[in-house]
């Protein structure tokens, strides 16, 4: 993991305050309930973070596992979340077999798989993961949506430092690479501090990420990006929400 997520991680879940964690959980249960026929409450959060998924599906009844390829990351969701089983592990590389009832992968960090070959095997983990009639959740954006003009903002204080941090997508119009530009200063009295990083994601379309899906064996829903609603996706949007089930009775990979 980068340099940048070791040395702030600390400061990660402020950078996030504004996420809603507690809504995408209880979205995630009630597509769970609708979609879901494997019978149990096994939960895998891919990219986990610092755990916080992990502690709100915990308190809807679900025994959590995280996966993330950070450490320092992990170090804070066990402590967030004492009771979760943690992987330190690559997105793509993962290994467990009819484990889980429930995976979500949210945040866009499915995009992390990259090159797409790797995006590919990512899904056919969490196929290989989950029990018959499990669901993966994920959400995700398509590559003819993005607009790299758009940039988040978030400001902090801690002391009498400030904190600012910036992200931003930027996609070269063509190709399956779709970078991930974060910046983050921190200003005191003292001096001026500058994080720059720069991640290279998979671009996509969701049109190719249904077929994807399917061609491994997963029945797809695309809903639309509103976790406050469980409603199907409207043409005219590039941001969705993926369900995909897994069959209770599948001719495709075992």
């Amino acid at each position: 993991m980068s340099g940048l997520y070791a040395d702030l991680s600390a400061y990660y879940d402020r950078f996030c305050a504004e996420v809603e964690y507690a809504e995408q959980c209880d979205f995630a249960q009630r597509v769970f309930d609708c979609f879901g026929s494997s019978g149990g409450r096994d939960y895998l959060d891919l990219a986990c973070g610092t755990g916080q998924h992990l502690l709100h599906m915990q308190k809807l009844g679900f025994t959590v596992s995280g996966l993330d390829n950070s450490v320092q990351m992990l170090e804070l969701a066990q402590r967030r979340c004492p009771d979760a089983q943690l992987l330190l592990c690559d997105l793509a590389a993962f290994n467990k077999r009819s484990a889980f009832d429930l995976i979500t992968c949210f945040l866009y960090s499915i995009h992390y798989s990259h090159p797409l070959s790797s995006l590919m095997q990512t899904l056919e983990r969490a196929w290989l993961a989950l029990k018959p009639g499990g669901v993966f959740i994920f959400n995700a954006v398509d590559a003819a949506g993005i607009h790299n003009d758009n940039r988040t903002v978030t400001q902090l204080t801690d002391g009498d430092s400030k904190f600012t941090f910036q992200s931003a997508w930027h996609y070269r119009g063509t190709g399956e690479v779709l970078d991930l530009l974060l910046t983050i200063s921190r200003e005191s009295s003292a001096e001026t501090q500058r994080w720059c990083d720069q991640h290279t994601m998979t671009a996509t379309s969701l049109p190719q990420l249904r077929e994807m899906l399917e061609k491994i064996g997963f029945e797809v829903t695309l809903l639309d990006h509103d976790y406050g609603l469980m409603s199907m996706q409207t043409a005219e949007s590039f941001n969705a929400i993926l369900v995909a089930c897994k069959p209770t009775v599948s001719n495709t990979q075992a």
